[in-house]
């Protein structure tokens, strides 16, 4: 072995059937003659240290030329990436006519050999089991050329001695991860603890603290194949991608392969030795026949190392990403009898750490579990109804600051790309890092990126009404930098190893606190400082509700039935009631963020941060923020968009709805018939809270043909109560029935909130605010209508020409309009 190999923590591994090996000692002679014997002595020693000198040679020899083969292995993969990512394939084909021109010139060997018939030498070292071949190519229907390395491909042989496996634990570390230090004395005793393969591990790490390396590095040291159970096919792939790119051979079965990939696959893994060192499957595939078949033979024949289970938390109803298939993985202990199990989450409390061992049968497990704590992790909540300025605008400029390189640096320092110094010089800013803005629907996730672009963010949106090859596209600028912004759902960002993630923003918060929590991990990968935001309103506090309330009602159902079925559903109904309570106090409650965290993984060793979230930084304007936050949550007592006269307690839906959006008009509704752009969330939305104002305009109205008629008052002599965040141009006018003053404060309030989005960069027209161009807006058309229908209608349009607009990226021209009631212009404004 090298002298400068670093010295990394041991593992003590059973070596007992180890034979000691002696230097040969010969038998005295019988003759009493000293001096022959000593002859005889003398000369077995020296032929012995002959013979183990020209052994110590000949292993030196045989390591010094595989280590060179290995290197000549990399370097041709490099000259081979350079000449793709070149575009010049010219040059290729001249480097095979050169070679048909020359045959005596030694040729290159060829990077295209079927997956079936890998090339593997016969010989191999001691030190390293592998092929001795420079390189060893797969063919992969996704990766294009693929060049596995020699230290990766192993022999399909399991080390049983101790110190092999130290040696080969270190070279793989160093040589094939190229990692200088473990990244937490935690991980690397889970490392050591699954490479004895004597019991089953649980590890839950945080996000980013490098949960992959602790099966990886094992499943590449023992050689044979590794199953890997994940929860999604983008996550396999990125994974898989990943290992490739690092020349380790692994593969997946799914249902999106061709029959012809399916085959090559199933071939080799029917081989004697596979070289497949990593096999990624889904949890749905696991219950089939043919996949436990396989399973079987592969345990048969002592292939398999190890079962993997990744994101854990799936497998519990307690978990916050729960998926019924995961409840079959336990049945793989009777098909696969001995091979040991891992499994891996970021996201688990006490409750769902026992149900994990529990579903997963795991024997006597041993357990590496840290801290949620971050320290390079700023969280902060932003009440979106008490911004100064537009939430768009806010969030805008919020990511300027994280991403923006400020203009006091723009000096050009020797580490700046060629792109960064030609942006600097022509005063563009100069976007550093990227950042993820996590929407609840598919809309709000195109709304979200043209404003951004807008504000002149580059940024693109990623869901699942885009064609799989736009959301690679999308996948793939983000990734390599192109673009700084991607607004996703939730799904996106899972297996993802972007190291530069610099601000991770929630605009609508997550259903659960532990879906958060992982979320929000995918910022600062690289120990830099990173920040996690959530923008919280009342409207995202209902729609919480409602959503919820859907999965609660099915689940409900379930639960009625006395059977296994039923306490399941049960034990789920809690699960997302106590995600969604810990996610609303997370957001209302005033301490420190990354204490509450803590608090609902059980973690009980976390301190406040001191300065790592919003509230230990200036706790006074926090606690502020929260008491605003509730004060006008228990002043309105309703949405400003229901009825006037409607009670949040009446018809029993104000735990589902959280007081809003019932027995009024949202915006929605209002534009109906200009709106087409709806989503399934909002549809289901719209329906119930029909439905519920139908209910209680029927009791209302026995009420009223119960009750006498109140006294009517005269004309003129109502009382009007302006509301205090917006007004309206002389709201003592009553010149529309049924058209009241709430109604128009409403309209004026849609109409600012448009208006602030579409002119989030040019701003209003000088001499006036966003305010003032509402009031006249609607006044405008409140002066001119002469029914109810006729306002609305009006209105509605107006509103929908400032959304198209916008959609457009086109700003709305104001024209001040104001007029009298009976419809001419003011003579004032004439001129």
């Amino acid at each position: 072995m090298s002298t400068n190999k670093r010295n990394l923590e041991t593992i003590t591994i059973d070596d007992s059937d180890e034979e000691d090996q002696k230097e040969p000692v010969a038998k005295k002679p019988t003759t009493s003659n000293y001096n022959a014997w000593a002859e005889i002595f003398n000369k077995k020693k020296a032929e012995a240290s002959a013979t183990a000198a020209a052994e110590r040679v000949k292993k030196e020899a045989e390591k010094e030329q595989q280590r060179q083969k290995l290197r000549d292995a990399v370097n041709e993969r490099k000259r081979r990436e350079a000449l793709i990512a070149n575009g010049n394939k010219s040059k290729i084909g001249a480097e095979k006519s050169e070679k048909s021109m020359n045959p005596d010139k030694k040729p290159v060997k060829d990077t295209k050999t079927s997956f079936k018939t890998p090339i593997l030498s016969s010989t191999k070292s001691e030190d390293s089991p592998g092929p001795s071949d420079s390189q060893v190519t797969l063919d992969s229907q996704d990766s294009g050329d693929f060049v596995a390395n020699p230290l990766a491909i192993g022999t399909g042989e399991r080390l049983i001695r101790g110190q092999d496996i130290i040696e080969r634990r270190d070279k793989v570390f160093l040589e094939l991860f190229q990692h200088k230090k473990y990244r937490s004395r935690l991980q690397m005793q889970a490392i050591n603890c699954i490479l004895k393969r004597k019991c089953d591990v649980y590890v839950s790490l945080p996000t980013g603290a490098g949960k992959s390396l602790c099966y990886q590095l094992p499943s590449i040291v023992h050689g044979g194949v590794t199953v890997v159970v994940s929860p999604l096919i983008a996550l396999m792939k990125d994974q898989i991608a990943s290992l490739r790119r690092k020349g380790i051979p692994c593969e997946t079965l799914n249902s999106t392969l061709t029959t012809q990939e399916r085959s090559r696959i199933w071939a080799e893994l029917g081989r004697d030795k596979p070289t497949i060192r990593m096999l990624y499957i889904t949890a749905e595939g696991c219950a089939t026949e043919g996949i436990k078949k396989l399973l079987g033979g592969l345990t048969k024949r002592e292939v398999l190392r190890y079962i993997v289970v990744d994101e854990a938390h799936c497998v519990t109803q307690w978990g916050h990403d729960f998926r019924p298939d995961y409840l079959t993985l336990g049945s793989l202990r009777d098909v696969c009898p001995g091979v040991p199990w891992v499994a891996l989450t970021a996201t688990a409390n006490a409750k769902a750490q026992d149900d994990i061992a529990f579903q997963l049968k795991l024997r006597n497990p041993e357990s590496f579990k840290a801290g949620t704590y971050r320290d390079n992790l700023f969280y902060d909540v932003c009440m979106r109804d008490h911004l100064p300025t537009a939430p768009e605008n806010h969030m805008a400029s919020f990511i300027n600051k994280c991403l923006t390189i400020d203009a006091k640096t723009n000096g050009i320092s020797s580490n700046q790309t060629k792109n960064e110094k030609s942006g600097r010089a022509n005063h563009k800013r100069t976007f550093t890092g990227s950042a993820i803005v996590y929407c609840r629907s598919r809309n709000e996730c195109e709304q979200v990126a043209k404003m951004l672009v807008i504000a002149g963010i580059p940024a693109e949106a990623y869901h699942a009404g885009l064609g799989k090859k736009d959301r690679n596209d999308v996948q793939e600028k983000w990734m390599n930098n192109e673009i700084p912004v991607v607004a996703a759902t939730v799904a996106f960002g899972m297996g993802i190893d972007k190291p530069d993630v610099r601000a991770v923003i929630h605009w609508s918060p997550s259903q659960n606190l532990a879906g958060y929590y992982q979320e929000a991990g995918r910022a600062g990968r690289d120990g830099k400082r990173s920040y996690c935001r959530i923008y919280y309103s009342k409207q995202d506090k209902n729609a919480l509700n409602f959503l919820v309330s859907g999965e609660l009602a099915k689940l409900r159902e379930k639960a009625k039935k006395n059977n296994a079925d039923g306490e399941k559903a049960a034990m789920q109904i809690k699960s997302i009631q106590t995600g969604l309570q810990k996610m609303l106090d997370y957001c209302e409650s005033a301490k420190c963020r990354h204490v509450s965290i803590a608090s609902f993984f059980d973690d009980t060793d976390c301190q406040p941060c001191k300065t790592n979230c919003d509230f230990c930084r200036d706790p006074a304007k926090t606690q502020r923020s929260a008491e605003a936050f509730i004060n006008s949550e228990e002043s309105t007592g309703r949405s400003m968009f229901r009825r006037p006269g409607t009670s949040s307690g009446e018809s029993g839906f104000g735990t589902v709805y959280g007081g809003g959006r019932r027995g009024g008009e949202t915006e929605d509704e209002l534009l109906s018939s200009a709106s087409t752009s709806k989503d399934a969330v909002e549809r289901m939305e719209h329906e119930e809270a029909k439905r519920v104002r139908g209910i209680i305009d029927n009791e209302f109205a026995k009420r009223r043909r119960q009750a006498p008629p109140p006294p009517r008052a005269a004309r003129g002599s109502q009382r009007v109560e302006p509301a205090t965040d917006v007004s309206v141009i002389k709201p003592e006018q009553n010149v529309i029935k049924n058209v009241t003053l709430e109604s128009r404060e409403n309209w004026v309030r849609f109409l600012i909130r448009a208006l602030e989005t579409n002119w989030i960069v040019t701003g209003p027209p000088a001499g006036t605010t966003i305010k003032q161009c509402a009031e006249q807006l609607e006044y405008g058309m409140y002066s001119i209508s002469k029914n109810e229908t006729t306002y609305k209608n009006k209105c509605g349009h107006k509103l929908a020409e400032i959304k198209k607009l916008t959609a457009k990226c086109n700003p709305f021209i104001y024209t001040n309009t104001a007029v009298e009631q009976n419809g001419f212009v003011k003579a004032a404004d004439l001129a």
